[in-house]
């Protein structure tokens, strides 16, 4: 009797909360923001003491696929660096800064820094580079091209499901292409066959410049581009492959802090108000500008791709072992042993093998990447019973 008179309580008090909390968010939050009260999960609404968009940003947190971000690099692999960029400072420098600009934009910080932390576990080992082999050998062998952000849609229902938002998953599988124009106009009100619609589309075309469907996706969308030039060039100094003074002069500034500094403000002062995200003309151009001298001058820099061959040649030896390996011994395969006995049955049913290989690559750290090469592939001693 006491237990049940206690659940009632905490019912109350969980309801009493949400209340309270849904109507400060419709004091607090711009119009065109992402309330809570229309948070939709594919698979229906959950009770908790949270905040919907804040649950999510907890499961994600919580993730497998977020524990290995600390393990999958930036831009510059293979160097003996501590200090060079990590996917896992990368989300969360995106976070940061997304979040102080939604803070006064009046956005909802929890579907910001839900998007910005979860937007890149879909990356496969190597960056973007890596994502460019696991591409060319998904095409070859006829499933379709690959792209990071479909992945990271793909990861977090189908092989580790989180059921989390729709405005999450549409924030991550738009969020590349930032630099398309100086205005991001989200199409609100996307649903749930809108958002499966514009999967398709990228499955397809992978360069699809999709526009999300919040301003916190158009705003995460904008500041990932911002929070990764900067923090490149910072990188590359560190590294010795580029001196400051090489940097183009812009309004920007040539230093990390100065460049977000600018760019916060020029966003704030162009959004506020507004029911789209945008930056003026001069700072759209000169973020170009940057852009293209770090393609030139750190992207492709030839002291960085000194292990491109091998890294080449090694995702191909990679990926048609274990494809080769699962189609001759299925449940013995060393793809089924490592990966695949831990799926569920509709992955399982619905997978094609070509998909399933995909996938575990996918997933994997640098490290793991190389790990599992030298397990499969190099000779080791013999240990008689």
């Amino acid at each position: 009797m006491h237990q049940e008179l206690d659940s009632t309580r905490m019912e109350h008090t969980l309801a009493d909360y949400r209340r309270v909390a849904e109507e400060k968010e419709g004091n607090a939050l711009f119009r065109k923001a992402s309330y809570s009260k229309n948070h939709s999960r594919l698979k229906g609404p959950e009770d908790d003491h949270r905040m919907p968009y804040k649950r999510d940003v907890d499961r994600i947190l919580h993730s497998k696929a977020y524990s290995r971000y600390v393990d999958k690099t930036q831009v510059v692999y293979l160097v003996d660096n501590d200090h060079i960029t990590h996917r896992s400072l990368h989300v969360q420098l995106v976070s940061s800064f997304a979040r102080g600009i939604a803070e006064i934009l009046r956005l909802n910080l929890d579907v910001v820094e839900a998007i910005s932390l979860g937007h890149d576990v879909g990356h496969p080992p190597f960056g973007h580079e890596g994502e460019g082999y696991l591409s060319s050998l998904s095409i070859e062998f006829e499933n379709g091209p690959f792209a990071h952000s479909l992945q990271a849609c793909r990861l977090f229902t189908e092989i580790e499901s989180l059921n989390l938002g729709l405005a999450v998953y549409d924030g991550f599988l738009c969020h590349d292409g930032g630099l398309s124009g100086p205005v991001l106009t989200p199409h609100f009100d996307k649903s749930w066959d809108n958002h499966f619609t514009d999967c398709k589309q990228k499955k397809n075309f992978p360069d699809s410049n999709i526009i999300p469907g919040t301003m916190e996706g158009c705003l995460v969308k904008l500041c990932d581009t911002m929070s990764y030039l900067g923090r490149d060039i910072e990188d590359a100094i560190n590294i010795g492959i580029l001196q400051r003074k090489e940097i183009p002069q812009t309004i920007l500034g040539t230093m990390n802090r100065e460049i977000l500094g600018v760019l916060a403000a020029d966003i704030i002062k162009h959004s506020y108000n507004q029911e789209f995200i945008a930056i003026s003309e001069e700072v759209f151009e000169a973020l170009r500008t940057l852009r293209r001298f770090n393609f030139q001058r750190i992207y492709t820099h030839p002291k960085l791709k000194v292990e491109s061959a091998k890294i080449k040649h090694s995702y191909r030896i990679l990926f048609e072992y274990l494809l080769d390996d699962l189609k001759e011994h299925n449940e013995q395969s060393y793809l089924w042993k490592n990966f695949l006995h831990k799926r569920g049955e509709k992955y399982l049913s619905m997978t094609t093998p070509v998909q399933m290989v995909v996938d575990y690559i996918a997933g994997m750290t640098d490290h793991f990447f190389v790990r599992t090469l030298e397990k499969i592939f190099i000779p080791s001693k013999i240990h008689l019973s």
